[in-house]
C-alpha cells in the first residue's frame, strides 16, 4: 500500500461508522478484495452489542441470511481461528491440514459459491478480552491466488486503523494520558524503531522500554506494537514522520 497515510487519513475523515466502512472497503477493493465483513465474535458490553456476523459488511445478502440462518458461526474455521489466533492469516491455510472437519469444509465450500471465497482474516482482540474479526474476501477467486505477505501485514495495520475509528464512532469517547515518555516510545516505533534501538535513542534501558510499553498497553487497551501504535495514530496522540510529511 503506497499510499497508506493517505487511506488512515480517509478512513479519519468519515463523518459517520457507515462512512468508514464505506471508504475501508472502496480501499480493499482497489486490491481485489471486493467482499468485507466486520463481526463481533463474542459479545461487547462495551458497546452493549451481543456477539453478530457481519455487523457491517458488503457481502451478498442472501450468503448473510443463509450464514445467520444456518447459525454458521459455530462451524466456521475463519471465526475459530480469529478466536484462537492474534495474528492475519489467509483462509486457504485453514482447509489444508488433515484435522479439518467435514462440516468446515463444506462450509468454506459454500462461501466459495456463494461470492466469498479467497480471502484473509484479521483478528483483533481488546485488553477487555472482546474480540473483533475482520474478513476480506474476493467474489472472484484467482487461479493462482497470490499470497502477498507484504500486503497481509498492511491490511492488518489498516484494518486496525478502520476498527478503531468504527469502534470510536459506536463508543463514548475517552481520554489516554501519556507520560513524556511513553509519547517518545510510540513516536519511534511508529518510525519503525525496534526496543533496543529506542532504548539506545533515549538513553535508558530496554528493560525500561519494556516498562513504558507495558503502561502503554494498558491505557490504550491495546495487545502489541502495531496495535498500539495505530491506536495511538487514530486518537491523535503522535503523528509519525511519513504522515507529517505529507503535508
Amino acid at each position: 500500500m503506497k499510499k497508506l497515510e493517505q487511506y488512515i487519513e480517509l478512513i479519519n475523515n468519515a463523518e459517520t461508522p457507515e462512512k468508514a466502512f464505506e471508504r475501508f472497503c472502496s480501499i480493499m477493493q482497489g486490491y481485489g478484495y471486493d467482499r468485507i465483513t466486520y463481526s463481533l465474535v463474542t459479545d461487547h458490553p462495551s458497546l452493549g452489542l451481543p456477539k453478530q456476523h457481519g455487523l457491517a459488511t458488503s457481502y451478498p445478502e442472501d450468503w448473510m441470511k443463509h450464514y445467520n440462518d444456518k447459525n454458521y458461526m459455530g462451524v466456521d474455521p475463519v471465526v475459530k481461528q480469529v478466536m484462537t489466533s492474534r495474528k492475519p492469516f489467509f483462509w486457504d491455510d485453514l482447509i489444508k491440514g488433515p484435522d479439518i472437519a467435514k462440516p468446515a469444509t463444506v462450509f468454506m465450500h459454500e462461501a466459495s459459491d456463494a461470492g466469498v471465497g479467497d480471502g484473509i482474516g484479521i483478528p483483533l482482540c481488546g485488553i477487555s478480552g472482546e474480540i473483533v474479526g475482520i474478513g476480506l474476501a474476493r467474489s472472484s477467486v484467482p487461479s493462482s491466488p497470490e499470497r502477498n505477505f507484504e500486503f497481509l501485514a498492511e491490511a492488518y495495520l489498516l484494518s486496525v486503523y478502520f476498527h478503531e475509528t468504527f469502534r470510536d464512532m459506536l463508543s463514548e469517547p475517552y481520554k489516554v494520558n501519556l507520560t513524556g515518555r511513553e509519547h517518545e516510545v510510540l513516536s519511534w516505533a511508529a518510525e519503525g524503531k525496534t526496543d533496543e534501538e529506542i532504548s539506545m535513542l533515549l538513553c535508558i534501558s530496554s528493560h525500561t522500554v519494556r516498562f513504558h510499553w507495558k503502561n502503554i498497553f494498558k491505557k490504550l487497551q491495546a495487545n502489541g506494537r502495531i496495535y498500539a501504535v495505530t491506536k495511538a495514530i487514530r486518537l491523535q496522540l503522535i503523528v509519525p514522520h511519513t504522515i507529517r510529511s505529507s503535508y
